[in-house]
């Protein structure tokens, strides 16, 4: 998914589609019944809650003394070679739009690609103006994480062309996948609460999960042949870059943060960085990034070049596939 790509053709609301969101094939389909029943809307409150899936799950567990990969010089290599000093920060009309949704917002029931899903949306909620349209709504009330993509609509009148799905209190692993849940699907394993560091959490001085990283160009299959690393299901066809999708790349422990002088905002992020790490998910085109969350202004807090104090020296690359 290339910040490049044109906007995916919409589909109705309420119509399954045989477009997929990407890797959505490889999982077990997940139908309009297995979905959990909304909460009565009187008893809504906003979510400012636990981040989502278990505290054991592999998203929400530091990486610790992970073992570094055989390739990471190799790949460490790719990012100085073709993404400038450092780490580019996405906002803007590619930053991720994320929403906490109430009980009392809109149901929405929205199919694509064989999975039907029902979920609170904001009134407010929009997509992103890049050609993607995604956006992340977050339903503890559904108890799900959702992500559409091709999204155009509003209120009850919605049309997407692709869907993920991860259960709020799941490990939050794809069905199909060792020790992933049957409903769980989308984004080839990515569930839309990683994409994007929220305002909340720099508020809170605390991100306390993994994220993704878009790199420039990823490789097709993995140095043993895979198409993809674990959490991931798959990668995206047609790319030829060096690092594999699922790939996690970290700050290294032995890094003083606090000796870059890195603004507070800055710092938090990448304090997870080095504590939780990145998993390489998608394609961006240019540069390697990270996206933020897209509907708020960040202004005086982060901007694109907030982490170029940390050269890509200082980053390495964890083994493919390793499980905290």
């Amino acid at each position: 998914m290339s910040f490049s790509l044109g906007r995916l053709r919409p589909m109705l609301l309420f119509v399954a589609s045989t477009a997929l969101v990407a890797g959505a094939a490889t999982v077990p389909q997940a139908v309009a019944d297995s979905q959990p029943q909304a909460r009565s809307a009187g008893a809504s409150k906003s979510v400012t809650g636990p981040r989502p899936f278990k505290s054991t799950s592999y998203w929400n567990t530091p990486l610790g003394h992970a073992p570094r990969d055989p390739h990471s010089g190799t790949w460490i290599h790719d990012a100085q070679a073709h993404s400038g000093p450092g780490l580019n920060l996405v906002l803007g009309d590619w930053g991720m739009p994320v929403y906490r949704a109430r009980a009392s917002d809109p149901l929405v029931r929205i199919s694509s690609g064989g999975h039907t899903v029902r979920v609170h949306i904001p009134r407010r909620a929009r997509a992103m103006n890049g050609s993607d349209a995604a956006l992340t709504v977050i339903d503890k009330s559904t108890n799900q994480v959702v992500g559409l993509f091709g999204a155009h609509g509003s209120g009850t009148n919605w049309s997407v062309s692709g869907l993920s799905r991860y259960g709020y209190q799941t490990n939050g692993i794809a069905g199909g996948l060792p020790g992933g849940a049957k409903s769980n699907f989308g984004h080839r394993g990515i569930p839309a609460s990683v994409p994007a560091v929220t305002k909340a959490e720099i508020r809170r001085g605390k991100i306390r999960h993994r994220l993704e990283i878009y790199w420039h160009e990823t490789a097709s299959r993995t140095p043993e042949g895979r198409s993809a690393y674990f959490p991931m299901t798959g990668s995206e066809s047609g790319k030829s870059g060096v690092v594999p999708e699922g790939a996690v790349i970290r700050i290294k422990r032995s890094v003083d943060l606090k000796s870059l002088h890195l603004s507070r905002a800055a710092y938090v992020v990448a304090r997870a960085l080095q504590k939780f790490g990145a998993v390489v998910g998608d394609n961006s085109g240019q540069g390697n990034s990270m996206k933020l969350q897209g509907n708020t202004n960040w202004s005086g807090v982060l901007n694109k070049n907030s982490l170029r104090r940390i050269p890509w020296r200082d980053y390495v690359f964890v083994k493919g596939g390793y499980r905290p």
